[in-house]
């Protein structure tokens, strides 16, 4: 059998000498997506539909712009930096657009999968004390359902449909400016998002990742594990 050479052939060295650079300022949105964006035809992404057969192409350049704007919405409704939005999304494009928009604000996005219970979303929600909460049309009344035992919950969006009582996406996004300015900037060890564990024993437990520990952490899991 044919030898795979390793990428990390001496893991002492590797160990004793290998150091991530962290900057004091640093932010996953501004200083990675729109770095590539610089190169506006550099290809980010690829979404499918159900059937398979009609693809889109998403850029960096179009993943700037559209986080530019979403981020100028969340600011208008009052999000600013350390505030918590729980965002339960299937996978499509807006995921990211949502992600990056908050991260660029200092907000901290909670991501969560659509298999979530009413029960689930409001503990998240309670356990987070966060203000915002963004899903789809599909499991919109999931949280309907959970809102009423959320006190910290200001605003509630809702992507690819509309809702009485629920803010449009769609609609949020037609009138923002592309151009982001004025934001706070981020250190490296500012927080950048939540994670909850699966709550094999007892509840779910909040993890928090920082600008740093998320990002740049995942310089190790390239080199050495993707190799790339």
């Amino acid at each position: 059998m044919k030898d795979i050479p390793t990428n990390m052939p001496d893991y002492e060295w590797a160990y004793q000498n290998e150091r991530l650079e962290v900057p004091e300022y640093f932010n996953f949105g501004f200083d990675v997506v729109d770095k590539w964006a610089e190169d506006r035809t550099k290809l980010a992404l690829l979404s499918v539909d159900p059937s398979g057969e009609n693809v889109q192409h998403h850029t960096f350049w179009d993943l700037k712009v559209l986080s530019n704007k979403y981020a100028n919405s969340l600011r208008g409704r009052g999000i600013k930096k350390g505030d918590r939005v729980f965002v339960m999304l299937p996978r499509i494009p807006e995921w990211y657009v949502v992600m990056l928009a908050l991260m660029k604000l200092g907000a901290l996005p909670m991501p969560g999968t659509t298999l979530l219970t009413p029960k689930d979303i409001e503990y998240r929600i309670n356990t987070a004390e966060a203000v915002m909460a963004i899903t789809d049309d599909e499991n919109a009344a999931k949280f309907d359902e959970a809102a009423g035992g959320c006190p910290t919950l200001k605003h509630m969006v809702v992507v690819k449909g509309e809702k009485r009582g629920w803010l449009s996406y769609e609609q949020e996004m037609a009138g923002a400016s592309p151009v982001l300015e004025n934001v706070e900037r981020t250190r490296s060890d500012d927080p950048l998002l939540i994670y909850f564990t699966s709550g094999t024993v007892g509840n779910p437990k909040m993890v928090l990742h920082t600008q740093a520990s998320c990002a740049i952490g995942h310089v190790i899991s390239a080199k050495y594990w993707h190799d790339l």
